[in-house]
């Protein structure tokens, strides 16, 4: 049973094979199925050495201005719940609820459960999902994905809401939720510190809370199903570390406080920290928004003439970023008239696009389609708590996804995917 409050928006451990890569003692072809604990070995040998000092400083200073060491040594690096193995064409098919159109999500299989009734058959089971964004391609996605989930269950019923990027709002969206006493609750969180009370507070009444993709600030909270936002940032430094060794970088980050901006952004400094060649030349924070991904760089090519690099921490920022370095004839405008390199996160199907034109150089893979994860968890919560199972894992992390490149390269050990051999990509398709 679906219910849906649609209002409208304007605009754990380290594996063996993981420890021998950080400590060099072991050489890994990662393909795609082993991309997980290669990742988290490259992790952790760059996060050993930024410890040890960043000798770039441009970079330094905005690592040490920004915090973003405390960030990185909180969030977590580790294997996969439950023993889980993913492997590339895992997952079901389907189509989105709300975006109408075709899914294919990677991790179905993931804290599984089976279709049908789940834990008392007898019994209506109440889950509410409030989320940011159904005007948002990523975010429409990652709500297509939790409806998909609880629609297979005939015993649950899910109400979802959009908070419209209004952190009070949200708050009071759990606040009503535990008033009427529903049985679970999964959320995607802008920010963290703001989500904090109100979780703990539903916790507080015994509603099991599940957060998916971003952080709250509780320490409560039933289970966390975290991304591999490490791993982004990560490999859009490891990418640029193999095409050039110098030049200046203009920043497009999300909003400052959010996970995906001080994980992201504080990895890809790390993974960059020791070159000495390259110069944060603009830092702009553009909310995960288009327009402002486009005026803030546009200003910057206003600025400066010898931009080298744009860093984007999302698929919109760097489409906004292209669009404004298009409209101002300047693709080709880096020191001695190459072109600009422009990294990106997220694997929209338009950004995809981009790449295959050769104009989006590299993407790291972030997908929205883990909201199917959370329903998963949340209903495992409510039935421990009846006494029906176990209770899945407070720390679920996604896979690392291996970087999209036009052409394949291996680069520290990371076999990169092509766009004609990603089937995850989402929103509507391009020409």
């Amino acid at each position: 049973m679906l219910r849906i409050t649609r209002r409208a928006v304007i605009g754990g451990a380290m594996s063996l094979v993981a420890f021998a890569v950080a400590q060099g003692c072991l050489t890994v072809q990662a393909h795609a199925e082993g991309v997980h604990d290669v990742l988290n070995g490259l992790i952790a040998s760059y996060s050993k050495s930024a410890q040890a000092g960043i000798s770039n400083k441009s970079v330094g200073e905005l690592f040490e201005k920004d915090g973003f060491r405390d960030y990185l040594d909180a969030y977590p690096v580790g294997g996969l719940a439950e023993g889980f193995v993913w492997k590339p064409g895992m997952g079901a098919t389907f189509t989105g609820p709300y975006s109408k159109l075709e899914i294919k999500a990677p991790f179905t299989d993931y804290i599984p459960l089976p279709e049908g009734a789940v834990l008392d058959p007898k019994k209506t089971y109440k889950i509410g999902f409030v989320f940011h964004g159904f005007n948002h391609p990523w975010l429409i996605s990652l709500a297509d994905t939790a409806a998909w989930e609880a629609a297979r269950h005939p015993n649950i019923q899910i109400e979802v809401i959009d908070a419209e990027f209004d952190d009070n709002k949200m708050g009071q969206v759990i606040d009503t939720w535990v008033a009427k006493q529903y049985d679970g609750i999964v959320l995607w969180p802008s920010r963290e510190a703001p989500m904090g009370p109100p979780v703990d507070r539903a916790i507080d009444a015994g509603i099991p809370v599940v957060s998916v993709d971003r952080r709250t600030s509780s320490e409560k909270i039933s289970s966390e199903v975290l991304g591999n936002f490490y791993a982004n940032g990560l490999q859009e430094g490891l990418y640029l570390k193999e095409v050039m060794k110098e030049g200046n970088i203009v920043l497009n980050r999300k909003d400052l406080g959010s996970t995906a901006d001080s994980i992201r952004t504080g990895a890809f400094l790390e993974a960059i920290g020791n070159v000495d060649g390259f110069n944060i030349q603009g830092n702009y924070h553009t909310n995960s928004q288009r327009t402002l991904a486009f005026q803030s760089t546009a200003d910057a090519l206003q600025a400066y003439s010898d931009i080298a690099v744009s860093f984007n921490t999302g698929g919109e920022e760097a489409m906004g970023a292209l669009d404004a370095i298009r409209e101002a004839k300047r693709l080709n405008s880096a020191p001695g008239g190459k072109k600009i390199v422009i990294l990106a996160n997220d694997d929209a199907k338009e950004v995809l696009k981009e790449i295959t034109d050769g104009n989006i150089d590299m993407v790291s893979p972030y997908t929205p389609l883990i909201g199917d994860i959370g329903i998963r968890a949340v209903i495992k919560h409510i039935g421990a708590k009846e006494g029906l199972n176990e209770a899945p894992p407070k720390l679920i992390m996604t896979p690392n996804l291996p970087m999209i490149t036009k052409t394949k390269m291996t680069i520290e050990g990371v076999e990169t995917m092509t766009p004609d051999e990603w089937p995850y990509a989402y929103g509507p398709a391009v020409n």
